[in-house]
């Protein structure tokens, strides 16, 4: 098989080990394309799911529970269940070794004792049927469709490039005055004419060091250009993105992939010019090496081509290898930026040395794919220093012979023509050659592996952003209701329904209690209700009109939100409040924080509403990150305001001061709760319950007064 297929998410590995089975049975192994077609569950695959998924795209599937010795009877490729949470593809099978393609992380080569700690012993067997069809590979992507249109790219190029041949017409004739002192200075022993040579050649390095500076600026102006244009793209298209993007991948895999757009700044800011510019030299200085010697130009061009079979042969391992490290290397940076963002707990449950020995275990993942590429750099480094020292001493062997035939004939102008001047010109244009056709090799290699970079980057721009090109309009006139519709949602296919034709109405200025037991599917209740998850079926009304219809900027205009995993900004409290305002009303600031009882707390702060907060809320107890999550929600001048436990953390005298303060404002509210007392300043409840056919389905409890006690709640 060829190389694996990485898994973009963390809960992909299923979809990535069925696009590898299609490649190797000539079918579409495109992973957008698969995932677009069977979705991706946040709680990953079963094989029950794979097993529908291999069905969907013509494969008769097989599976199997069989022993370790048994691997060998398989049809391969196969999948294997790994780890009791993971797959992969079983693609070789030795007497004591296996290879398997880990989406995860790339090909691996076990031993069987290493198999046996990581398969369950399940397998299942793929083969194509009738309905299998090959197809065509999915058209590649362009450059600009990933990072989106740049401004004066193609104008600084060619201008860059027009200084650029200036440069190298210096530099191609600098082996001329070589030729010119050793053939005609000091044989004739004429200083005058080595001064000359040397004044001229001198005033000529100094215009080309002039040329090179200026060039070397425009290169560096460029690549910040070409930096600051496609990272604002990419970053503006990330912002759009919807909500389940990001829970689906890790934080260090994102931030890996964004920064793919520098590898591919880079690489072209260089490339494209150095490639252009060392094609345009390695033509003249073959062209000069052809007037010198063509013998001797046949050997170094000889060298160059068996240099260009060696690079090429050996992109595919540098390939696998960078790609592989770019995964492991996203592992280990998502394991370091959460171990800090968990310190606290890390250190209460004293599980400190278990985390740092994991990362290291990660870190030394990312060690032996850079030792793996050291390895074959060095290989190729030792194989290329021989080639060119043959070569070297090819050209001296043989030019000597034709300077020694030359003068045997009498004379240099006699038998091959050439002299020690004109060799010691030619060496230096065949080290001109050399040197720029292996650089402009390099470059087709490097970028060739853009493909890899951009095949990252694609995961980025290649998602879709939550459509919404309704302009922006304001909602004032229509009354804050909120209604779900025959509203289904599920996560992925083949995954549970998580609601399944639900059916409520918030009426403008009702406040309703959703409650139901954990992990019930309250919170992706109100995340559907607020756009943030598209329902799988059914639609979400505001005001009466499809949300659809309305916009969803506009309609979350209309919304202020206190989530579970809402986060606070590093920056003032008043900055947080406002959440950034360009034009904050700091009257308004201070009014929502005595809503959200608040005032009192930042009046004791040295700094008041100036004390900055920390990373992520750092330096404030749960209860003030709450009730300034709540008075960010309120700043927004909201007519819906939509609670999902954001009084937990607070005390019962806290919590009837802002229920109290907030029941005084007309306002829409859906609050998600556990609390008796949360519960209890509601007028409506809405129950989440489980169904007998496994789904979710929302029922209307009765009304409950706000004075109902404890004892009255639905359970």
């Amino acid at each position: 098989m060829a190389s694996p297929i990485l898994q973009a998410e963390s809960s992909e590995c299923g979809i990535a080990c069925l696009a590898m089975v299609l490649r190797h049975h000539g079918g579409p192994a495109d992973l957008f394309e698969l995932r677009r077609r069977f979705g991706s569950s946040l709680k990953g695959q079963t094989l029950k799911g794979l097993i529908q998924q291999a069905n969907a795209a013509g494969f008769s599937t097989r599976p199997l529970r069989l022993e370790l010795s048994q691997l060998g009877e398989l049809s391969l490729p196969c999948v294997l269940h790994w780890d009791l949470n993971h797959f992969v593809v079983l693609s070789k099978v030795g007497r004591s070794a296996v290879t398997v393609l880990d989406p995860a992380v790339g090909e691996r080569r076990l031993s069987l004792a290493e198999v046996s700690r990581h398969f369950t012993g399940v397998a299942l067997e793929l083969a194509p049927t009738a309905d299998f069809e090959a197809e065509a590979p999915a058209p590649r992507v362009s450059l600009g469709a990933l990072t989106g249109k740049v401004t004066g790219l193609w104008q600084s190029l060619a201008q860059i490039l027009a200084v650029a041949v200036v440069l190298e017409l210096f530099a191609i004739t600098a082996p001329l005055m070589q030729q010119l002192v050793v053939d005609d200075v000091l044989t004739a022993g004429d200083r005058d004419l080595l001064t000359v040579l040397v004044l001229g050649f001198g005033l000529l390095l100094i215009v080309q060091t002039l040329i090179g500076l200026a060039r070397s600026w425009m290169v560096i102006v460029l690549g910040q250009t070409l930096s600051l244009q496609w990272a604002s793209n990419v970053f503006g298209h990330l912002v759009k993105l919807p909500v389940a993007f990001f829970e689906r991948r890790h934080l260090g895999d994102i931030t890996s992939r964004f920064g793919a757009v520098q590898d591919i700044q880079r690489t072209l800011t260089t490339a494209v010019i150095e490639a252009m510019l060392d094609g345009l030299m390695a033509m003249a200085a073959l062209v000069m090496m052809l007037i010198y010697a063509p013998s001797l130009a046949a050997v170094t061009v000889g060298a160059v081509v068996l240099y260009g079979v060696l690079r090429w042969a050996s992109y595919r391992p540098f390939r696998d290898a960078a790609a592989e490290r770019l995964v492991v290397a996203a592992k280990e940076n998502s394991h370091f930026l959460e171990t800090l963002r968990a310190m606290t707990p890390l250190k209460l449950f004293g599980r400190e040395d278990e985390r740092r020995a994991r990362w290291q275990n990660l870190l030394v993942e990312v060690q032996n794919r850079d030792l793996r590429t050291a390895r074959m750099s060095m290989a190729f480094g030792t194989a290329n220093a021989f080639i060119f020292g043959l070569e070297n001493l090819l050209v001296l062997w043989l030019g000597a012979k034709l300077i020694m035939g030359g003068m045997v004939g009498g004379g240099v102008s006699s038998g091959a023509g050439l002299s020690i001047g004109m060799l010691f010109a030619y060496l230096s244009y065949k080290t001109q050659f050399s040197t720029r056709v292996s650089a402009l090799i390099n470059y087709a290699v490097d970028l060739r592996m853009l493909r890899l970079h951009a095949e990252r980057l694609a995961d980025i721009c290649l998602e879709p952003p939550e459509l919404d090109q309704l302009p922006d309009n304001d909602l004032g006139h229509l009354a804050p209701s909120i209604e779900l519709r025959n509203v289904s949602f599920r996560y992925g296919e083949g995954e549970p329904w998580i609601l399944k034709g639900a059916n409520f109405r918030i009426e403008a200025g009702e406040s309703v209690a959703v409650v139901g037991a954990s992990g019930a599917g309250k919170t992706t209740l109100l995340k559907v209700a607020l756009g943030l998850l598209k329902p799988t079926e059914g639609e979400v009304l505001y005001g009466g009109q499809p949300v659809r219809h309305l916009g969803v900027a506009n309609f979350r205009r209309q919304i202020g939100t206190v989530m579970q995993e809402d986060v606070l900004l590093t920056g003032s409290l008043a900055d947080n409040i406002a959440f950034f305002d360009v034009q904050p009303d700091r009257e308004r600031v201070q009014v929502c924080a005595l809503m959200a009882q608040l005032h009192d707390d930042i009046s004791r702060m040295p700094m008041g509403y100036e004390t900055l907060v920390g990373d992520l809320g750092s330096g404030l107890s749960g209860g003030q990150k709450q009730r300034l999550l709540l008075a960010r929600a309120l700043y927004k001048a909201p007519r819906v305001l939509a609670l999902d436990e954001a009084t937990s953390h607070l005390d019962i005298a806290n919590e009837r001061a802002v229920t109290a303060a907030i029941a005084h404002m007309q306002l829409t509210r859906l609050v998600i709760a556990h609390r008796p007392e949360t519960i209890a300043g509601a007028q409506r409840v809405v129950q989440l319950v489980q169904t007998p056919q496994g789904g979710q389905v929302l029922e209307l409890a009765r009304v409950v007064p706000a004075e109902t006690s404890e004892a009255a709640m639905p359970t």
